[in-house]
Order: C-alpha cells, then sequence, then structure tokens
C-alpha cells in the first residue's frame, strides 16, 4: 500500500535475522495484509518475512482458532464464495432471459395470427 491511503497500520520491514521474534500485532498486521493480496511473493518481500513463516503463522491462527475480529480465511476461500455468488447471479439472469425470449415468442406468433386472420395487433411494433 502506498502512504497516505491510510487504510490499515503497515508492518515495518525488518531485516532477516536468524530466530527471530515477531510481535502478536506484527503477525496479525501481515496475516491480515495476506488476506487482502494476491500477491503473496510481493508482500514477503516488503514485509522482510521468509514466505514459510508467514504461511506457518496463518495455519497455526487457523489452527488455534485465533481470529482478530474476523475468522482468518484464505485468499482461495473467499475467492470460493465469490464464485459461488457470481454463478447463482448468472443462472437467474440466465432464467430471467429464457422466461422473456419465451414471452416474446409467444407475442411474435399472437401478431403472426393476427395479421394472418385481417386484425389488427394488439401490441404495436416498435420502430419496424
Amino acid at each position: 500500500m502506498k502512504e497516505g491511503q491510510g487504510q490499515q497500520p503497515e508492518v515495518q520491514r525488518r531485516k532477516r535475522i536468524p530466530h527471530q521474534r515477531w510481535w502478536r500485532e506484527e503477525k496479525q498486521l501481515a496475516l491480515d495484509r495476506m488476506q487482502e493480496t494476491a500477491d503473496i511473493p510481493q508482500l514477503v518481500k516488503e514485509l522482510g518475512i521468509p514466505r514459510r513463516t508467514l504461511y506457518c503463522w496463518r495455519d497455526e491462527a487457523v489452527a488455534k482458532g485465533q481470529e482478530g475480529e474476523a475468522k482468518l480465511q484464505t485468499r482461495e476461500q473467499k475467492l470460493e464464495r465469490e464464485l459461488g455468488r457470481v454463478k447463482e447471479a448468472l443462472a437467474e439472469r440466465t432464467l430471467d432471459i429464457d422466461f422473456f425470449k419465451g414471452a416474446l415468442q409467444k407475442i411474435r406468433e399472437r401478431r403472426r395470427s393476427n395479421s394472418a386472420a385481417g386484425e389488427s395487433a394488439s401490441t404495436s411494433k416498435s420502430g419496424k
């Protein structure tokens, strides 16, 4: 995140020190950023945290049930839920389209049968 956006505090980049201790708040901030980004390698580089360490923290948090304000979820789980919602919306729109196509077909058939019998159509044509 660029400075000035201020959505959440950032974890400061540290130089790699073997067996370094991280504060609980630093871990949580790193995990929060991990949930929000698709570019984990870039995040690891920005934070100076080994990738393996970051994933271990995530796994520990999930196993312990440490959730902070919301349950820790992987990015993949969020995307799967979103995909499910999009698929449902698409299915609803497909049903709507099928309904309207059927209704339009019935209107056209009525017009054809009315014009064949010499009667005027019950609905007017729009610009045709």
